[in-house]
């Protein structure tokens, strides 16, 4: 989840201790207008969110005790900067804005806000989108706000340098017809993170906010999803709020959801795998995971908003694996999950995303796409396994042409074999079923969905020939029927998937 709202409190001075840059034995008292607001991390770090102030003063060391933060929400109480807090001369102080409970994110669309003690303002800045590294003063402290070179938190900031332009492939399923997924209710709201695709097409979607799991039942002819169960899911001992943004779902329809946090604990970091048996006899209520399996060993030391992102189950090649996607270090993690609790890495992959956000793995090609949100323009990549472990060939593909920057934090997939036709002449062909989950629910709608035609209208009798060819299928998409042909007709370009 990128953006994760909570009341505010005061800061600990264990915190400020940790963050000041120098305590020196005299202060003495400076303008305001020497400290200004140098640095923000609003897609957080391995920690998490944090702004940085500077002192331009070279000479003079400024107290900055009772100063506050805030951002763009003013029904958030602001950071206090805790009594005897100083910045040096010429020196820098910083702050994470969310690793303590009663504080708040930073959104990708936000402000920073700077006050002193007597709520004057400082300074401020604001932002349009998520930083790929952060959102600083170019040149350090006296410039105007850019996008950073790299993140350079309590030091100098670094001018970005001109790249070479990122070489992406077209998205594999192109073309398609995209929609919103029309449930109303918490569907149009935000958090809904993590989608997966049962074999059966029931699809499974999680919210993060709510810890909430969706049931959503298919009807193949209006090509429309109705919610048939929701459970409010909760860790084994029956408490707390797991802040639930990966599904995939296992063996004989077991539920895995990948997690943050305890939301009722939101400040504090708790990367770990719930498993779920669904019941049979009751439509919704809340529902106890049978076993939580902790990655902290795993990700190290992360900020409570940059853990477990997604999940995916992976029935070969290891007998049945989990594919593990890290928001604050971009790495998959490869597990497999034992008794009490145990678990055992098979393969560890750093990806060249800031994130890995969604996971999604097609048994038909073998292929593991690994998908990342807005920050990287929704860019994926595909893996697949070699004998060994998951590899891929490092080309980068593009999001759907169709398909707006979005904060897409889930991606599933499923195929079908539905009636084509071919002439006078009936036959079946292959489609694609696309799910992708909107943490932002941009224009209302927290699931969009596609349908793409991957291969020929095959006859089963001899009037083709035997032979397979372009033909025409028609299916319904959000209820509005559609008819589109066979990639091989119309595009005959196009790239299959990778299988590399």
């Amino acid at each position: 989840m990128r953006f994760h709202p909570v009341t505010s409190g005061v800061l600990t001075a264990a915190l400020a201790a940790s963050a000041a840059i120098g305590l020196p034995a005299a202060v003495n008292a400076a303008p305001a207008a020497t400290v200004v607001i140098n640095e923000v991390e609003s897609n957080g770090d391995a920690v998490g969110d944090w702004v940085e102030l500077a002192n331009l003063d070279t000479e003079q060391d400024v107290d900055i005790s009772g100063w506050t933060l805030i951002d763009d929400d003013p029904t958030h109480d602001p950071i206090v900067i805790p009594a005897g807090t100083t910045i040096e001369s010429g020196g820098y102080w910083s702050v994470y804005t969310d690793v303590d409970p009663d504080h708040f994110g930073l959104g990708g669309n936000d402000s920073v806000t700077l006050r002193d003690a007597s709520s004057d303002i400082v300074d401020s800045t604001t932002w349009s989108g998520h930083a790929a590294t952060t959102w600083g003063r170019i040149p350090d402290m006296t410039g105007e706000f850019a996008v950073t070179g790299e993140s350079t938190r309590n030091v100098r900031n670094v001018a970005a340098v001109d790249e070479e332009p990122v070489v992406t492939s077209p998205w594999p399923f192109d073309p398609q017809t995209i929609a919103p997924v029309v449930l109303g209710g918490d569907f149009a709201g935000d958090d809904m993170s993590g989608v997966d695709i049962a074999a059966d097409g029931t699809a499974y979607v999680v919210n993060n906010g709510t810890g909430t799991l969706y049931v959503l039942d298919y009807d193949r002819v209006a090509g429309t999803y109705s919610v048939a169960r929701t459970f409010v899911l909760k860790y084994p001992d029956g408490a707390g709020l797991p802040d639930s943004e990966g599904v995939t779902v296992g063996p004989d329809g077991v539920i895995y959801v990948a997690t943050e946090r305890n939301n009722d604990a939101g400040g504090t970091s708790r990367p770990s795998i719930l498993r779920f048996d669904l019941p049979t006899d009751r439509d919704s209520g809340a529902l106890s995971a049978t076993d939580e399996y902790s990655l902290s060993a795993l990700t190290g030391q992360i900020g409570a908003n940059s853990g477990l992102e997604t999940i995916e189950y992976l029935p070969e090649p290891w007998g049945g694996a989990f594919a593990v996607g890290v928001e604050g270090t971009g790495k998959v993690h490869f597990v497999q999950l034992g008794a009490a609790g145990a678990v055992t890495e098979v393969q560890a992959f750093t990806s060249p995303f800031q994130g890995v956000m969604a996971l999604d793995h097609d048994e038909a090609t073998g292929i593991l796409r690994v998908l990342c949100d807005e920050v990287c323009e929704g860019r994926s990549l595909e893996m697949t396994f070699d004998g060994t472990g998951f590899v891929t060939d490092g080309t980068l593909y593009d999001r759907p042409a169709g398909m707006a920057n979005l904060a897409n934090e889930g991606f599933a997939a499923h195929r079908e074999t539905v009636e084509c036709t071919l002439g006078d002449a009936t036959g079946t062909a292959e489609r694609v079923r696309l799910l992708w989950a909107d943490d932002a629910a941009t224009g209302g709608a927290g699931l969009r969905t596609a349908l793409a035609e991957t291969g020929d209208c095959v006859i089963e009798d001899d009037d083709n020939g035997g032979q397979p060819g372009p033909g025409i299928i028609v299916g319904s998409l959000g209820g509005v029927e559609i008819g589109f042909g066979s990639v091989s007709a119309l595009l005959p370009s196009l790239p299959r998937p990778a299988q590399g």
